[in-house]
C-alpha cells in the first residue's frame, strides 16, 4: 500500500513538471513558415518571418529559444519581436545556450494572442524553439487564417538595416554593413502588406542573392537553389515538404544579379542566363504550389541613373517582362507584374529602405495584390 501510495506521489508530482514547460510538441502551438519537425520537441527554424502562435490567459510566461550559428559574430545573431493582440511589446535576442525570455502578458481574464516573430534573415542563425515556462494560466490554440502569401526575395524583402536612417553623402555615409540588430524582417514590406491583408505570412529570403548570379558575382546558393530548403547553406540537405499552401506567391527577385555592374569596370549581367533560369525557377515554384497564383515584382532600389549610363532599370523591368510573356505562353498561366516606386533617402544600412520606406513599399503593393487576388 506505501509504495503504490508513494508511487502515486511520485507521478503527481511529475504531472506538476510537465504542466510547468509546455513542450514544443502542444497542439496549441500553431506554427506558420517553414520548420524542421524532425525532433517535435525541439523544432527548428531559420527563415525570416517564421512565427510560433499561441492564446494564454494569464499574467506571464517564459518562452524559450536558443540558436545554433556557423561563425559567431554580430551578424550571426537571431533576433525575435513579440507581438500580442496585435502590438509590438518586446524584443528577443537569441542566445546560444537555451534561454526563457520572460513575457508580461497581463490578461488574466481574457486569451491574448502571443506572436513571436523571427525578425532576422536565415543567414543570422538556426533557431531552436524549447516551449514555454509558466506558473498559472490557459492555453488554446488560434484559428487558422483563411488567405496565406508566400514572398520570395532579398535583403530589401528581409528588412535588412531598415532599423536605422542615415543620411546620404556628404552629410552621411549609409555603407555601414550588416548587423543582425537592425534588421526588422516584421516591419517589412511583404509581412505588413499581408498584414493588412489578413492573411499569414511566409517567406524565403537572403541578402545579397540573385537569379543566376549573386551580388558578389558568386553563383552558389542563388535564391532558385535556396527556395527547396529549410537551412539554406546551413543544412542544405534538409528539404521543406511545401505543407505551407499559399494563395498567392510573390517575387521580387534579380535586383543582385545586376549588383556587379556598380563595379569599376562594370561586370555585366547576362539577359540570356537571368531569363531562363527566372523561367525555369518558375516552373519550380509552381510545381512545389500549384494552387497559387504569382505576382513578378520589380523596382524598389534599381535606378537608370546609377551608374550613368547603364540603364539597369529598364533593362531589368525588359527582361522580367521577357520571362512573364514567355512562362505564361509556355504555361498558359496569368502571372501578375508590379513595380514599385524607387526609395527616396535618408537609407538603411548599405543604401537600404528604412521603416519608412518599407511602409510605403507595403502600402504601393498592397491595392494591387487586393485587385489581383479579388480579396
Amino acid at each position: 500500500m506505501r509504495v503504490i501510495l508513494l508511487l502515486a506521489i511520485l507521478f503527481s508530482s511529475q504531472l506538476l513538471q510537465a504542466g510547468v514547460l509546455l513542450k514544443p510538441s502542444n497542439e496549441v502551438f500553431r506554427y506558420v513558415g517553414r520548420f524542421d519537425f524532425s525532433n517535435p520537441y525541439q523544432p527548428r527554424f531559420a527563415h525570416s518571418g517564421c512565427q510560433i502562435e499561441f492564446l494564454f490567459k494569464g499574467d506571464e510566461l517564459k518562452f524559450g529559444v536558443r540558436d545554433v550559428v556557423v561563425n559567431g559574430g554580430a551578424e550571426n545573431k537571431n533576433y525575435f519581436t513579440v507581438i500580442i493582440n496585435g502590438e509590438e511589446r518586446q524584443v528577443l535576442a537569441s542566445t546560444l545556450g537555451i534561454k526563457y525570455h520572460k513575457i508580461a502578458v497581463n490578461s488574466p481574464d481574457s486569451f491574448a494572442l502571443i506572436q513571436v516573430f523571427k525578425r532576422t534573415e536565415a543567414s543570422c542563425a538556426v533557431a531552436h524553439f524549447n516551449g514555454v515556462k509558466f506558473e498559472k494560466g490557459e492555453f488554446k490554440r488560434p484559428d487558422e487564417k483563411g488567405r496565406k502569401i508566400e514572398w520570395i526575395g532579398d535583403s530589401f524583402m528581409a528588412g535588412y538595416g531598415n532599423l536605422v536612417s542615415i543620411a546620404p553623402p556628404p552629410s552621411g555615409n549609409p555603407s555601414t554593413g550588416f548587423h543582425a540588430e537592425n534588421e526588422d524582417g516584421y516591419n517589412a514590406f511583404g509581412a505588413i502588406s499581408s498584414r493588412k491583408l489578413n492573411a499569414d505570412y511566409s517567406s524565403v529570403v537572403y541578402s545579397g542573392h540573385g537569379v543566376y548570379r549573386n551580388f558578389d558575382t558568386s553563383e552558389d546558393f542563388t535564391l532558385p537553389e535556396i527556395y527547396p530548403y529549410i537551412f539554406p547553406k546551413e543544412d542544405g540537405a534538409k528539404t521543406y515538404d511545401f505543407s505551407f499552401k499559399p494563395d498567392l506567391i510573390v517575387i521580387k527577385i534579380g535586383t543582385n544579379d545586376f549588383g556587379a555592374e556598380m563595379r569599376k569596370p562594370p561586370v555585366m549581367a547576362d539577359s540570356s542566363r537571368f531569363v531562363s533560369t527566372y523561367i525555369s525557377f518558375l516552373k519550380t515554384v509552381v510545381a512545389k504550389n500549384p494552387n497559387a497564383k504569382i505576382v513578378l515584382a520589380v523596382g524598389g532600389g534599381i535606378t537608370d541613373y546609377f551608374p550613368v549610363g547603364l540603364q539597369r532599370l529598364t533593362r531589368f523591368r525588359n527582361w522580367m517582362q521577357v520571362v512573364k510573356l514567355n512562362f505564361e505562353k509556355e504555361s498558359k498561366l496569368k502571372l501578375g507584374f508590379f513595380e514599385f516606386q524607387v526609395q527616396q533617402p535618408p537609407y538603411g544600412e548599405d543604401w537600404h529602405p528604412t521603416l519608412k520606406s518599407q511602409q510605403k513599399f507595403a502600402e504601393e503593393i498592397t491595392p494591387y495584390l487586393k485587385k489581383f487576388m479579388r480579396w
